[in-house]
């Protein structure tokens, strides 16, 4: 259904939203305290019935240029809509009515493939100040290409490098970063020998090319990566692969024989304890690092390695921002493992937020724009007068998901935070 919608909301920047554009990364966590707490001051205030009175049905008229036009591309029906719908939810929560200041949504539907595209030509003749979304790099590829004559900057909730140009952010957490962070650390702790397990695709080959271009400029050792097949993926096999178990086990087998060869009672006591193992012989890794694409293939994967001699306390599992999901507090083969995530206390109170308000659970992209909406909303306080060039400020900004820097190049650094997963808890390691 064709899904094209203006609204104008008489709604304001929280007070204190948690963007300090003054402010360094040496003091990101006393401003980020505080932010937290204005979070629980302004939740008070703010429910469904109030969210939505605020939003009124009108049409922008030439007189109305105090108001920042930004275009929302949401996925609104299809099987993203959950998605869309708590990506909508929390641009709603990123203003409040304190100061009277005046937002225009128009909101595309992205998951209406027929219409998408005449709903976007359609808007272009709208003054636009800014485009955020899309979520999924196709559709971002398709709004660069319409808006390609125009001046106007796109956000996209995207992780893909590749996609960013001078008009085009990508907001989330970058790939590159969160390897340089996970190998940086992992340096530190004078690991040198990895497995990298990753599906055979093209986010597989990104999780290669970034790894490897790490090792070369750190001259880090050994990188042993295995691929599976994504679409039918045998966990067993792959496992097996991994910890290179045939061998190992035809190790154990010749180690027996010779040891049943000698008489002495020394290697009867040895011929005990092998024989109560699977295999013999060190793995040629000291570190598992396992980027999946979805946790279920993270919770299949440590669930069966442990069988063929891939054990957690002995190896280093490494893990991906996946990894910061509740589930995986409950899954054993990960207990001791550690993973790069943005800011997961931030995240758990503005999810608590949420929660209170909408009585469900954001999705874990709602952050992302809470944090970009309000802070468009905050610049835009100053004359109502917002540009592009407010978001290039070289100290960078904090919100939920901690700090993070646009530059003009589309590019946005972030530094995601070390986590351990540890007796169902997850303890910041950085």
């Amino acid at each position: 259904m064709y899904l094209k919608k203006k609204f104008i909301l008489l709604i304001a920047v929280f007070t204190f939203i948690g963007f300090l554009s003054c402010e360094t990364p040496n003091n990101h966590q006393n401003e980020t305290t505080t932010y937290n707490k204005s979070i629980k001051l302004d939740n008070k205030n703010i429910n469904n019935n109030s969210l939505s009175s605020q939003i009124l049905n009108e049409e922008k008229d030439t007189a109305q240029r105090e108001f920042l036009n930004i275009v929302l591309m949401l996925p609104l029906s299809g099987k993203h809509y959950q998605i869309g719908k708590s990506l909508l939810n929390s641009a709603q929560l990123a203003v409040d009515k304190k100061n009277n200041k005046k937002i225009v949504f128009t909101i595309i539907d992205t998951g209406d493939e027929e219409q998408l595209l005449s709903q976007l030509y359609s808007v272009l003749e709208d003054d636009i100040d800014i485009i955020i979304g899309p979520v999924f790099s196709d559709k971002v590829n398709q709004v660069r290409e319409v808006t390609k004559n125009k001046d106007i900057p796109i956000v996209a909730f995207s992780n893909n490098s590749k996609i960013q140009d001078n008009r085009l952010y990508v907001f989330g957490l970058k790939l590159e970063d969160e390897i340089k962070e996970l190998l940086t650390y992992s340096i530190k702790r004078n690991l040198k020998k990895y497995a990298v397990l990753v599906p055979r695709n093209e986010f597989g080959s990104r999780v290669e090319k970034e790894i490897k271009q790490f090792q070369s400029k750190n001259n880090l050792s050994t990188f042993i990566f295995t691929f599976y097949n994504p679409n039918s993926p045998d966990f067993y096999d792959v496992s097996k692969n991994v910890s290179n178990f045939e061998e190992r086990k035809a190790n154990l087998e010749k180690k027996i024989k010779q040891l049943e060869k000698e008489n002495s009672e020394k290697a009867k006591e040895e011929l005990k304890k092998l024989k109560k193992l699977d295999t013999y012989g060190e793995l040629n890794f000291e570190a598992l690092i396992i980027f999946a694409q979805n946790f279920q293939e993270v919770s299949n994967f440590s669930s069966i390695l442990p069988y063929y001699d891939v054990d957690p306390k002995k190896v280093q599992y490494i893990g991906s921002s996946l990894w910061a999901k509740n589930l995986s507090l409950k899954e054993p083969g990960l207990d001791n493992g550690y993973f790069a995530s943005l800011d997961i206390d931030n995240r758990r109170k503005f999810e608590d937020m949420y929660l209170e308000i909408f009585n469900s659970k954001p999705h874990s992209l709602a952050a992302l724009s809470y944090d970009i909406v309000g802070l468009i909303s905050n610049l835009h306080q100053d004359k109502n007068n917002f540009t592009i060039e407010k978001l290039h400020n070289s100290n960078g900004f904090i919100g939920i998901n901690g700090w993070f820097k646009m530059t003009s190049n589309g590019n946005v650094s972030r530094q995601p935070k070390i986590y351990k997963i540890k007796n169902q808890k997850f303890s910041l390691l950085n």
